[in-house]
């Protein structure tokens, strides 16, 4: 009697392991999707924060024109980046506890991205 494999086993075993590369492909192209949107969630972050500082919209060139930035690839990305900006305030009086809250939203968004910044006082 020969050893070896029959073929029926053979197939299974290609089967199994087409299945689990498909299912590892999967899992990467998955976790570089994620990672690709975190990491734009935070480029956008950090950049939104001048503008929540500054308050105006527009691109970031305009935001950060007093530096006198004078590289053109600089600031051919900075003028790529628009964004607005939408601030409310909600004021709550409590009659019982003699005090008022105020709450600032800046909100600050472009076509892919938002956030939110909160300024919470009490008087």
């Amino acid at each position: 009697m020969k050893k070896g494999f029959t073929l029926i086993e053979v197939m299974v075993c290609v089967v199994i392991v087409v299945i689990v590369s498909f299912s590892l492909l999967s899992l990467s192209s998955n976790s570089k999707y994620l990672f690709n949107l975190i990491s734009n969630q935070n480029d956008f972050s950090l950049k939104t924060s001048i503008i929540a500082i500054e308050q105006k919209s527009g691109n970031l060139y305009e935001n950060l024109i007093e530096f006198n930035i004078t590289n053109d690839e600089v600031i051919k990305s900075l003028k790529k980046y628009k964004y607005q900006f939408k601030k409310t305030k909600d004021i709550k009086v409590y009659k019982n506890m003699k005090f008022t809250q105020e709450i600032d939203r800046l909100e600050i968004y472009n076509k892919e991205n938002q956030i939110k910044f909160y300024e919470v006082k009490i008087k």
